[in-house]
């Protein structure tokens, strides 16, 4: 499932910033470096890369990295100044000095809300994790005034946490599952949710003064994904993500693609099939998503009850082990989940062209039981060639790669305005 062929390359955005702003993305994605290689990367001339990083650098965008990271990493001499033609000749200098992102310049704070739980992580500006918090809570009891006071309760728990001053926050990124709305910062509907048509990204921009970015839940996913596998990154990604719900996000080339993510779980397998969370029948997710699978099958076994008919990560372990245990009538949801996943899949590759599919998140934890039906069934229903052009992965994620993706997606956006201000 994990053979990759090669994707054919694009044009980089690196390619298509300003200048700053190539620089900065290259760090951000390759992390500390010597002048001479983000030279060699940014294609810039290496007197420009001088110029550039002594600004950042007077402005505190910028630091030498610390020793122990510089010793670890063996690079050429730096070159001097004058030395135009040392990127291609011998080179001679003094010894590399390692650029990287400030991490004490700012503060993001990534916010994932998904059925029952809020998440909260602060990151410094380099990406790195300060403090995470986790608060479980009955998410459908909150109208629109409480939903918005418990997230900024829970982002200034973080700013406190970590002893942040607000002017040190750059930016905020709001996960959520369900319809996202990522240019108005509007939610359309979650699961999780019982109230619809909030406007979460205004009153929080306004509380804290800096940008707000809305994403679906599986957008974050991808990021996550993508950033941990370089590889993904190179033409275009498309993240399953399953577990609660069923949904998709799409990178093209490291970025993240139609911000609101894709309702791929709600595409109809039946007109007549089970219940869907969305009010309708017959959905992808109604045989796929965790919720799906416990309440069907406490439709013939003796299991507990689920919160808000979410099962805990306890109850789906419990519902796998009796699965293993060869219970025919559990063999038969877990066939069905594996053709509704198939039918995701040959979805998405008929209609996206995609480079790479990567299944994710942790409903693919009892993938095993589904395998034989999800391949059976995939081979039936894409195109022969189309199937063989797109690389399949298989990486059941826990949910903390969701903040991770939405402190990547913000520190992107952060980025883009730094630059525009600073150009």
């Amino acid at each position: 499932m994990d053979e990759q062929p090669e994707p054919p390359r694009r044009a980089s955005n690196v390619a298509r910033g300003s200048s700053r702003g190539r620089l900065i993305e290259v760090l951000r994605r390759q992390g500390p470096l010597p002048r001479v290689e983000l030279a060699r990367s940014t294609g810039l001339s290496f007197p420009a890369i001088s110029a550039i990083t002594s600004r950042l650098i007077a402005e505190e965008l910028l630091c030498e990295a610390e020793s122990e990271t510089a010793a670890a990493t063996s690079w050429p001499d730096d070159t001097d100044e004058e030395d135009a033609d040392a990127l291609n000749g011998r080179r001679r200098g003094r010894p590399a000095v390692l650029l990287t992102l400030n991490p004490e310049f700012g503060r993001i704070i990534a916010v994932s809300l998904r059925m029952n739980l809020i998440e909260t992580l602060i990151a410094d500006f380099s990406g790195s994790g300060l403090a995470q918090s986790r608060l479980e809570l009955s998410t459908r009891a909150l109208d629109a005034r409480a939903l918005r006071d418990l997230v900024i309760a829970q982002i200034d728990a973080m700013l406190d946490a970590t002893a942040t001053p607000r002017h040190r926050l750059l930016g905020i990124g709001i996960a959520l599952q369900g319809i996202v709305n990522a240019d108005t910062g509007q939610h359309l509907w979650s699961p999780a949710l019982s109230v619809t048509d909030i406007d979460l990204a205004r009153p929080i921009r306004e509380a804290f003064g800096v940008e707000v970015v809305m994403a679906n839940d599986a957008v974050a996913v991808a990021l996550a994904l993508v950033a941990a596998e370089p590889a993904l990154a190179q033409g275009l990604s498309a993240t399953i993500m399953v577990g609660h719900g069923v949904g998709m996000g799409v990178v093209v080339d490291g970025e993240a693609r139609w911000g609101a993510g894709s309702e791929i779980g709600h595409v109809k397998l039946a007109p007549d099939g089970p219940q869907c969370r969305c009010g309708q029948r017959g959905c992808i997710e109604a045989y796929l998503a965790d919720y799906a699978l416990y309440r069907d099958a406490r439709t013939f076994l003796d299991l507990p009850p689920a919160v808000s008919q979410q099962p805990s990560e306890a109850q789906m372990a419990l519902l796998h082990e009796r699965a293993l245990g060869g219970d025919p009538r559990l063999e038969h949801l877990f066939r069905q989940a594996g053709r509704a996943l198939a039918e995701a899949v040959a979805a998405t590759i008929s209609v996206l062209r995609p480079h790479h599919v990567i299944l994710a998140g942790p409903g693919l934890q009892a993938f095993e039981m589904m395998r034989h039906a999800y391949e059976e069934r995939l081979d039936q229903a894409v195109l022969p060639w189309l199937l063989q052009s797109t690389a399949i992965y298989l990486r059941p994620s826990e949910s903390a790669a969701i903040v991770d993706g939405m402190v990547r997606r913000t520190l992107r956006v952060v980025d883009r305005n730094l630059m525009e201000t600073t150009e």
